[in-house]
């Protein structure tokens, strides 16, 4: 595993350097700044695997950091650890909403960062691993195959529970557990999770293409974290149509007024096929589980139990499905129309080759 560590405190990065070998992570570079970071990263031979990042560095810091680092290219889903001596709230939230995926404080302890980065690199190899089939078999030859490695759509099955880096405010899974972690029992006080489910799920699956279902859950991600903005909230995709999100603070949102609120905005996207046909989906959500004094693992299981309870409000049957009404696509939705057009021109030029 090929390590950044990225420290403007020059004892720090010697511990790094020092200290990371004896854990087994013989693979370490250092860097003293942010633009130096940059460097190293557009011009390394070989990608690395992981980072480690001070947060308070001059110029740039290393959320900034972390979140250029999220939109070059083959860098969305690599780990990141924050390591740092702040560990106000708030910068702990800054710091997952950039892309982190786990956070560790100074001083650190080298068992702690030992196992974090255990975990990172397992992740690591988990995404690095033959990827299993696509819903459909694309031929590698199609215009939708080239289109695919074009909008950097990952293959995945039913249960992936893939990540979605476009969307602002929606983690990795395990960034989102590492994030409750995080929280101690005095955060979980004022901290509830709740899930929603596609209720439809599996038949929405394989009767789409690989993109088609990829956009579709990232659009209604989309969703759920601009309806919880201001509840202080994370989302991330669990797999099998699933979300969980987590809540932090005293304002956490009203479950009914959330559910009316997130139906309608999901109605408003005229979600479609590609082939223009409407895409029906019914969303269904859990109650709010307030964490209380739990521990942490005791936490992560109230946050995945919550998916087994969701549920489509009283005034729709649980057969209903939510059929789109109106205009007004989202960002990522319009990625579809892109990628219908390229398919058009593909095929044209591949009609012209051939006559």
């Amino acid at each position: 595993m090929k390590l950044l560590a990225v420290d403007d405190d020059p004892m720090i990065l010697e511990l790094l350097l020092e200290t990371l070998p004896r854990l087994g992570f013989g693979d370490v570079t250092g860097a003293q700044s942010a633009a130096e970071a940059m460097q190293l990263i557009a011009t390394s031979a070989t990608p690395f695997d992981g980072f480690l990042f001070d947060i308070q560095m001059p110029e740039m810091t290393g959320i900034e950091l972390c979140a250029w680092l999220r939109g070059q290219a083959g860098y969305a889903q690599v780990p990141v650890l924050m390591i740092t001596a702040m560990s106000e709230r708030s910068f702990i939230n800054q710091s997952f909403e950039a892309g982190a995926t786990d956070y560790v404080t100074k001083p650190f302890n080298p068992t702690e960062l030992s196992a974090r980065l255990e975990q990172a690199a397992r992740l690591h190899q988990e995404r690095r691993a033959p990827e299993p089939s696509l819903s459909t078999p694309v031929n590698i030859t199609s215009p939708i195959a080239e289109i695919a490695t074009f909008v950097h759509v990952p293959q995945f099955t039913f249960e992936t529970a893939f990540n979605i880096a476009e969307v602002r405010g929606v983690l990795d899974l395990l960034a989102l557990e590492n994030y409750l972690l995080q929280l101690g029992r005095g955060g979980m006080m004022v901290s509830a999770c709740f899930a929603f489910r596609l209720q439809n799920a599996e038949a929405l699956f394989q009767s789409c293409s690989a993109e088609e279902y990829y956009y579709t859950m990232a659009d209604i991600a989309e969703v759920l974290s601009d309806s919880l903005r201001c509840h202080g909230s994370f989302v991330a995709h669990a797999g099998n149509g699933g979300f969980v999100c987590l809540s932090h603070g005293r304002d956490l949102p009203d479950p009914q007024e959330l559910q009316v609120h997130v139906r309608n905005q999901i109605e408003e996207l005229d979600l479609q096929y590609d082939d223009g046909r409407p895409m029906r989906v019914a969303l269904g959500m859990s109650p709010l589980i307030h964490l209380g004094l739990r521990s942490g693992p005791a936490a992560l299981e109230q946050l995945h139990s919550a998916l087994s309870m969701t549920a489509l409000p009283r005034s729709e049957p649980h057969s209903a499905i939510v059929a789109p009404t109106k205009t007004g696509r989202s960002v990522l939705a319009t990625k579809y129309d892109l990628r219908q057009r390229w398919t058009a021109i593909l095929n044209r030029m591949r009609a012209r080759i051939t006559s």
